[in-house]
């Protein structure tokens, strides 16, 4: 395989990310990247046929009617009723902050 990256493509990303690399890291970091690349090349030659690509269901996008449930407030008394403490029609809580 012929080399994608050399050793000043690697210092050149470093200076960028601005932080030192010793020679070991700078030789370790090449092989990683041009492992990855590698990879990337090697999945990116894939060709894919749009009409053969598996389909998990032929539903899209299905939701309920929009509508009111139930009226605005119906549960509030019920609810409230079992706050250890309420004001008006809010739950009173201590202070957070």
């Amino acid at each position: 395989m012929k080399a994608m990256l050399r050793k000043e493509d690697i210092e050149h990303l470093g200076t960028l990310a601005r932080i030192g690399l010793s020679e070991q890291e700078k030789t370790e970091l090449l092989a990683g990247v041009e492992a990855v690349l590698g990879y990337v090349s090697n999945v990116s030659g894939v060709v894919t046929d749009a009409e053969s690509a598996p389909v998990a269901g032929s539903l899209r996008n299905v939701l309920r009617e929009d509508g009111e449930a139930y009226p605005g407030g119906a549960w509030s008394e019920a609810i409230l009723a079992n706050a250890p403490r309420r004001e008006d029609d809010f739950f009173k809580v201590g202070q957070i902050l």
